[in-house]
């Protein structure tokens, strides 16, 4: 009897611990709040003279705060941080030459760039002349060799990189000249669930960001996951938390559609609007579960990374914001919060 005892006992402690090794990502290493200095953050709302519309994308660039808008004629609202005026718009939504359906700010070092997914192409601009002038010109467009419909678009010195929304690799490299390098960048995690191609997608949806020079981050938008990459593509750290959840798609085909669907009892955001600096890497942190009362975009926990991966402040921000941009000069966060009213607040750190 004893021994029956035993050997039960043993096979709940090995059944317990191969169900731990299920709930993990293969090669993560996991990370909770403890591991961050905490640092409450109070922000301040700016006042300027015109209305903020409804922006899904913001950059900084020295005085200027340019936001990216829907449903506005020009798409690109400009506004002075220290006159607090607004100074300018640009970018027609069309499909001319030098039109934008859907463009996103480029983070990148020595220009103004933007990316429009819904056609590939990346434009160049002067600064000086994007802010002042009446109908500016690229001063060079590149048109992507491969489409990236559903990604923002990260630096590496000369190089571009997007997460690929395909099933063979997570990211997608492109060189100056937009031409896609024929090389793997990245793997997708392998976790407690297998995926079909439909699902792993949608499963891994993520948005890069970068350092501008030899490190990327793939932030993900369902499951608590944060993959740091060299530029060459290799995973430098597969970081997992703060809270260690999992995402959960489910492939359907209706017999006209094909495709894959959250499974609602795991449907959670995790990370969103991440952003690269050249020491450290910003990403706001909402952990909500999306079919839930009370299930907003405003999150209230901005984590830092260092680009080794390891985790360094958790900026606790009183006022919620779903959007972010960051100053590193002078030390500056603004967001975007639509509570009641869309608006920019300001965050000093």
């Amino acid at each position: 009897m004893e021994k029956l005892i035993r050997s039960c006992c043993l096979f709940l402690t090995l059944s317990l611990i191969a169900c731990v090794q299920e709930q993990t990502y293969q090669g993560e290493q996991r990370f909770g709040w403890d591991d961050f200095e905490t640092i409450p953050l109070h922000g301040k709302v700016l006042d300027f003279d015109e209305d903020i519309m409804n922006p899904y994308h913001l950059l900084v660039r020295d005085s200027f705060l340019l936001t990216m808008n829907q449903g506005t004629e020009k798409l690109c609202h400009i506004f002075n941080l220290h006159t607090m005026k607004k100074v300018n718009e640009q970018v027609i939504m069309g499909q001319g030459a030098n039109d934008m359906i859907h463009p996103f700010f480029i983070d990148s070092k020595d220009s103004l760039a933007l990316y429009d997914p819904m056609t590939s192409n990346v434009f160049n601009y002067s600064l000086d002349e994007f802010v002042y002038s009446g109908n500016v010109v690229p001063t060079s467009k590149i048109k992507l060799s491969e489409k990236a419909l559903f990604s923002e678009l990260a630096t590496l010195e000369n190089q571009y990189v997007s997460v690929s929304y395909r099933p063979d690799t997570p990211c997608y490299i492109f060189d100056a000249e937009g031409n896609k390098q024929d090389v793997s960048f990245g793997k997708y995690p392998m976790g407690p669930e297998e995926y079909s191609d439909l699902e792993v997608v949608n499963a891994f949806r993520a948005i890069p960001a970068s350092n501008k020079k030899d490190r990327v981050s793939v932030c993900h938008i369902f499951t608590d996951l944060i993959d740091f990459y060299n530029d060459k593509g290799e995973l430098l750290k597969r970081m997992h938390g703060p809270d260690h959840f999992y995402t959960s798609f489910i492939e359907f085909n209706n017999g006209t559609t094909m495709g894959s669907k959250p499974n609602g009892d795991y449907y959670r955001d995790a990370f969103y609007s991440p952003v690269g600096t050249d020491d450290y890497l910003f990403v706001l942190y909402n952990g909500k579960f999306v079919n839930k009362p009370g299930h907003d975009l405003l999150a209230k926990n901005l984590l830092v990374f260092d680009w080794n991966g390891c985790p360094k402040y958790c900026y606790q921000l009183d006022k919620g914001v779903s959007i972010i941009t960051v100053n590193p000069i002078e030390r500056k966060i603004y967001g975007v919060s639509n509570d009641p009213e869309y608006h920019i607040i300001e965050f000093t750190y």
